[in-house]
C-alpha cells in the first residue's frame, strides 16, 4: 500500500498567485536547519520535543499495554465519555468522526458494534452536557479522563458531575472499575486521584505537550475502544516520522512537511495572515478543529503567526465562498482532498453511491450512472481555480484515501512541519503562554484560593464599562 500510493502537497495554485518558487529555494537552507534542531532536541523548549521520536520509541508498547483494558472496557460498556479539553480531547475526536459511521448512535448494533464515544470536560456549557446525562441513561457508559494535571477547569468540572452520575447509577464500588485516567505518570491532581480511588491509569509523557499526543494514550486508547485500527494509525505516524526526519530527505520536493512548513512562512512574511483549512465531508470538520489547535497555540507567539480558520465545503461555498473569492486578499486555502472517496456501510464495507435515473424534471439528468465522489472531484477542481483566479493562493493535500494509515501519516506530517516551521521563524512552538491568562482571570473570578485582590481588580473593570453598554426595550 505504502509503495503503490503517496501524500501529495500540491502547491501549483500558490505559485499561480504568488512566486513561491524562488522564494522556498531562499528559504530551503533556514528549513533545513530547523528540521536539524527539531530532530536532535536543539531547538527551543526541546523538553517538550518527546513526540517526534515516540511513534517509533514507544507507541507499539502502549498499543500492547492498553490491550487488556480496551477488552475490559467493551466487555461491559457500550459508550464511553471522554473528558478532556484542547490536545486531550480534539485528535481523539477527529479521527473517530473520520474513521466511524457517522450515525452509529441511530443503530450502533448494525452499524458500528464497538462502544460510541461521547465527549465532555471542552466548554462549561450547561445545556450539552445536561444533555449528555440524559443520552447516558440509554447505555451502560464508561469514563476515560484526560488531564496532564487534573486541574484545568472545564474537564474537572465535567469529572465531578459525570463521577457523581456513576456514583448514583451504578454504586461507588462498580463506578469506580468504569473510570480510567490518562495523566502525568509521576505527579499532578488526576494521578493522586487516581491512585486514591484505584483507578486504572496511563501515562501522558513530560516531554510530549497535549496538542502533539495523539499518538500517545490520549488517543490510543479511546481510538482503540471505538474500533478504530490503532495498529494501522500508529504506523502511518511512524512512517511519515522515518519520511520526515530522515537525513537523507532534506528535499522539499520529496519532504512535504518541510515544503509546507516553507510555503507557510513564506506567505505570512509577504502579507497573508489567514490559512483556512479546506475540508471536503462533515466527516472530517473535527480535523481541521485538530488542526487549528495545533497550528494556533504553536503559531500564535509575539504578537505574530498565522491565523488558522477552516470551512467545510462545499457547504461553505454558499456562505463563505463569496469572501474567499472576492474579499480582502489576506488569506491563503489548504485542502484536504481525498483522491479514493468510500464510505463506509455497516461499519466495514466500503461503499460508492451512483447518481440513479430518477422521474423528475431537475435538469440533472446528464449525471445519471456517474458516482457521488466524481461530482465531488469536479467541484474541488473548479473551485481550486476559482480561488486561485480570484488571487488566493491555493495549496492542496492529497490524501490516496481517508483511512487510519493515512490519516496518521498526515496528522504526524502536519506535526512535523508545525515544529519546523516554528523554528525557522524564530519562535517556540511548544509553550503556550497565553492560554494561561483566561485561566488566571477565570480562577480570580471564581473565588479560587489565594486570587482575591487579583479578582476585586478584574471586578473594577469590568464594571466600568457598564456606560458603553446598549440596552434593549424592557421586556413586558
Amino acid at each position: 500500500m505504502t509503495q503503490e500510493k503517496r501524500l501529495v502537497l500540491d502547491w501549483t495554485k500558490v505559485h499561480d498567485v504568488f512566486p513561491i518558487e524562488k522564494h522556498l529555494a531562499n528559504e530551503t537552507s533556514n528549513l533545513i536547519s530547523a528540521k536539524k534542531s527539531l530532530v536532535s532536541g536543539k531547538g527551543k523548549s526541546p523538553e517538550f520535543t518527546g513526540w517526534v521520536d515516540y511513534v517509533k520509541e514507544e507507541a507499539q508498547s502502549v498499543l500492547h499495554s492498553i490491550k487488556k483494558q480496551v477488552e475490559t472496557i467493551c466487555n461491559h460498556s457500550d459508550a464511553v465519555v471522554v473528558v478532556g479539553i484542547g490536545g486531550s480531547l480534539l485528535g481523539t475526536k477527529a479521527v473517530y468522526e473520520a474513521l466511524t459511521h457517522s450515525f452509529a448512535i441511530v443503530n450502533q448494533e448494525s452499524l458500528h458494534r464497538r462502544p460510541v464515544l461521547f465527549w465532555a470536560g471542552h466548554h462549561i456549557a450547561l445545556d450539552e452536557l445536561s444533555e449528555l446525562l440524559d443520552a447516558l441513561d440509554s447505555y451502560s457508559p464508561s469514563l476515560i479522563v484526560v488531564s496532564k494535571s487534573g486541574g484545568t477547569t472545564e474537564p474537572a468540572l465535567a469529572f465531578r458531575i459525570l463521577k457523581k452520575y456513576l456514583d448514583d447509577r451504578f454504586g461507588t464500588e462498580e463506578a469506580s472499575h468504569r473510570i480510567f485516567a490518562i495523566t502525568d505518570p509521576n505527579d499532578g491532581t488526576l494521578l493522586k486521584i487516581a491512585k486514591e480511588n484505584n483507578y486504572p491509569h496511563f501515562p501522558i509523557p513530560k516531554n510530549i505537550g497535549g496538542r502533539y499526543s495523539i499518538f500517545t494514550p490520549v488517543g490510543l486508547l479511546p481510538l482503540a475502544i471505538s474500533g478504530v485500527n490503532v495498529t494501522e494509525f500508529v504506523a502511518g505516524a511512524e512512517q511519515a516520522f522515518y519520511d520526515s526526519t530522515s537525513e537523507k530527505n532534506h528535499s522539499l520536493e520529496t519532504n512535504p512537511a518541510l515544503c509546507y512548513a516553507g510555503i507557510r512562512n513564506i506567505l505570512y512574511a509577504n502579507k497573508y495572515k489567514i490559512e483556512s483549512l479546506c475540508t471536503w465531508s462533515p466527516k472530517a470538520k473535527g480535523i481541521a478543529e485538530w488542526w487549528k489547535q495545533l497550528f494556533g497555540e504553536s503559531d500564535g507567539k509575539e504578537n505574530s503567526g498565522l491565523f488558522p480558520a477552516s470551512a467545510n465545503f462545499t457547504t461553505d461555498l454558499h456562505s463563505l465562498g463569496q469572501y474567499f473569492q472576492d474579499g480582502e486578499r489576506h488569506l491563503f486555502a489548504t485542502h484536504l482532498k481525498v483522491a479514493d472517496e468510500y464510505s463506509l456501510a455497516k461499519g466495514s464495507l466500503k461503499r460508492k453511491i451512483k447518481i440513479p435515473n430518477c422521474s423528475l424534471n431537475d435538469g440533472f439528468d446528464f449525471l445519471t450512472g456517474q458516482e457521488l465522489s466524481h461530482v465531488q472531484n469536479e467541484a474541488q477542481q473548479g473551485t481550486f481555480l476559482a480561488h486561485s483566479d480570484g488571487k488566493v493562493p491555493t495549496l492542496i493535500w492529497e490524501l490516496p484515501e481517508m483511512n487510519a494509515w493515512w490519516l496518521g501519516y498526515w496528522m504526524y506530517i502536519n506535526m512535523f512541519a508545525c515544529g519546523v516551521g516554528g523554528y525557522a521563524r524564530g519562535i517556540n512552538p511548544f509553550d503556550q503562554p497565553g492560554v494561561e491568562d483566561y485561566k488566571n482571570n477565570m480562577f480570580a473570578l471564581m473565588g479560587k484560593p489565594g486570587h482575591a485582590d487579583k479578582a476585586a481588580q478584574i471586578r473594577s473593570r469590568l464594571s466600568s464599562g457598564n456606560r458603553l453598554r446598549s440596552l434593549g426595550h424592557t421586556s413586558k
